[in-house]
């Protein structure tokens, strides 16, 4: 079984949690460099200081400038090291739609990761994660934990609610889009071995969010030679993490007539038109929006189910329209494709494709978290973004040294 362990957070100073943390899940880029040209403060400055100088990011010229923006956040006291080895239980409430979740972020062991006790479901590109284990170097620091997730257990649920219970928040501040982020450090002994104790009945974790993160983390160790690596994680039981789809949009590099496409689809999928835009309700159903208007799809075809991977609706899209309808090799670098998060208005798809942005837009049933478990067990790999999971964490709340 994975272990965890806890370890001495570098946090924001009391009421500096919004200052110096950064939503880069949410804000685009316009909006971080706003940010970073405005606020010396913020973390942006550590893990994209490239944004400041509106460049292309050069790790030879700006990942010095990390070490000496996380030099300035600790020298002035915008942040500060805790003093004793600490496991914090992290609550995140967003508050427009009252989705709530819990967890544990600690450090979790690179000797674990290689060793298949932390599952993985990507393939990372080298080039990212060369360039994220330099930053590591360079900085001395990881800036956001990897999202892990694990089976329901209710020995680690009765901790994580007790201490929310019984516990005053050391840190509970909301953010600029509304999500409220409430912290609170688990520092007795016992109770750090209770958690130990809880999280041992588990046979693995499985990376939810962050491969490239992990895979960078535990690589910095690797190279360094230290055996017993530890690396920053939140650990979020499967019941408290909520899956979203990518959505699939193409646009052809020449003429597209919508209509020849949706008879073409019809030797694999059932169509009907929609009076309305169609969000799916079920698997093996998809939403087509064209030029031509949208349209519900219901795949009729069959599978081979002994990979967990080929029943996934992204890889039903995958094999019977964009390799053999739309021809496309590689969806991962092919630029006819753009993956939209499936929490994207669906109002926003309908305007893009009547503008002509896109050709057609496919909406996409989101996975189970359990299919996601299969295919990790398998040794197997999703398509590309195959899933939108959440909590997404600020960048810069909680920041391990190394």
């Amino acid at each position: 079984m994975p272990e965890i362990y806890p370890f001495k957070a570098l946090l924001p100073a009391p009421g500096l949690e919004n200052e110096v943390s950064a939503n880069t899940h949410v804000d685009d880029k316009k909006r971080q460099m706003e940010i970073i040209q405005t606020n010396p403060s913020t973390y942006l400055q550590v893990v994209k200081p490239y944004l400041k100088f509106d460049e292309e990011k050069n790790p030879d010229k700006h990942f010095p400038l990390s070490k000496q923006a996380i030099d300035r956040l600790i020298a002035d006291k915008t942040m500060v090291q805790d003093t004793v080895d600490t496991l914090y239980v992290y609550l995140q409430l967003n508050k427009e739609n009252n989705q709530q979740y819990l967890g544990l972020i600690c450090n979790v062991s690179a000797k674990d990761y290689y060793d298949d006790k932390i599952k993985v479901h990507e393939n990372t590109l080298t080039e990212k994660e060369n360039q994220l284990i330099d930053h590591i170097r360079i900085c001395g620091a990881i800036g956001e934990p990897v999202l892990l997730t694990h089976f329901a257990n209710t020995q680690v649920e009765s901790l994580l609610n007790l201490v929310i219970e019984n516990q005053v928040p050391d840190i509970d501040f909301t953010d600029e889009v509304n999500r409220q982020h409430t912290i609170y450090k688990v520092q007795s002994l016992e109770l750090i071995a209770d958690f130990n104790k809880a999280y041992q009945t588990l046979a693995n974790f499985y990376i939810a969010d962050g491969h490239h993160r992990s895979a960078a983390s535990a690589g910095y160790y690797h190279k360094a030679g230290v055996e017993n690596g530890k690396y920053l994680a939140f650990l979020v039981p499967a019941n408290h993490l909520h899956i979203d789809s990518f959505y699939r949009a193409y646009k052809s590099d020449d003429a597209f007539n919508a209509k020849d496409f949706i008879e073409n689809l019809k030797s694999h999928f059932e169509i009907s038109e929609a009076s309305n835009m169609v969000v799916p309700k079920a698997p093996k159903t998809f939403g087509l929006c064209t030029s031509a208007g949208w349209f519900n799809l219901k795949f009729k075809g069959s599978v081979d189910s002994t990979s967990a991977v080929n029943t996934l609706d992204v890889s039903i899209l995958e094999a019977f329209v964009f390799r053999e309808k739309l021809h496309i090799a590689d969806s991962k670098i092919d630029h006819r494709l753009t993956y939209i998060k499936g929490n994207t208005p669906i109002q926003h798809i309908d305007d893009e494709v009547k503008k002509g942005t896109y050709d057609v837009v496919f909406t996409v049933y989101p996975c189970d978290i359990e299919e996601v478990f299969k295919i990790a067990d398998q040794g197997l790999i999703m398509p590309p973004k195959s899933t939108y999971i959440e909590p997404k964490l600020r960048t810069g709340l909680t920041v391990q040294l190394v």
